[in-house]
């Protein structure tokens, strides 16, 4: 990396919104790796709402059952500008709801991508926070000690490392390595402004 990380993430959120980048970003990864892979999350993984694009790097937690512990311990590592991600396994209860998204918000957390389900789906929207998940159900099992942070998980067999980059549109979320964003991102930009003037590029 040359450290441009963040002021491409801020450019590129800029000009998300009413755009298809995420899949212009899939196919540039796609055709840089051998094995031509998209890092587009299977379309199980729904926003609550499609026009709340975003972009940032991946802080993760690995929840045990359905104890949302490790996401909470996950929101004090998290700092501004990152996507929390949550790998529940496709847990059934909830591990993200308003409380969750208050805290995120406060420490300018950009979105919340979860294996798993969430409930609060009325704050969570009049709060205008980006959420992506499986599912929403209305039950959430009590907070306990299990879990981990900050280590390699995966969403729906997409492999997810902290510091890996998450950018999210109407269309889904794909993940790029951290080795690779920044070109990735560069490459993504520039083609965008050659497409339309009114979107600048990366000098």
């Amino acid at each position: 990396m040359t450290g441009d990380l963040p002021g491409l993430l801020a450019r590129l959120r800029e000009h998300l919104p009413g755009r298809d980048l995420t899949c212009d970003l899939s196919d540039a990864l796609s055709h840089r790796t051998q094995q031509g892979v998209s890092g587009a999350l299977p379309a199980t993984f729904r926003p609550l709402w499609p026009d709340r694009p975003f972009a940032g790097v991946a802080v993760t937690a690995r929840t045990h059952g359905g104890d949302p512990g490790a996401v909470y311990r996950a929101l004090d590592q998290a700092g501004p500008g990152s996507v929390l991600v949550v790998d529940g396994a496709g847990v059934h209860t909830a591990l993200w709801g308003e409380r969750t998204t208050l805290a995120a918000q406060a420490r300018g957390v950009q979105a919340a991508v979860i294996h798993g389900a969430c409930r609060d789906v009325s704050a969570i929207r009049s709060l205008g926070f980006p959420v992506v998940s499986t599912g929403v159900t209305p039950g959430a099992a009590p907070r306990g000690t299990q879990g981990a942070t900050q280590g390699p998980v995966s969403l729906g067999g997409v492999p997810v490392s902290p510091g890996d980059v998450l950018v999210g549109d109407a269309n889904g979320v794909v993940v790029l390595p951290a080795s690779g964003a920044e070109d990735l991102l560069r490459t993504v930009l520039e083609g965008a402004a050659r497409l339309s003037p009114s979107l600048p590029g990366t000098q």
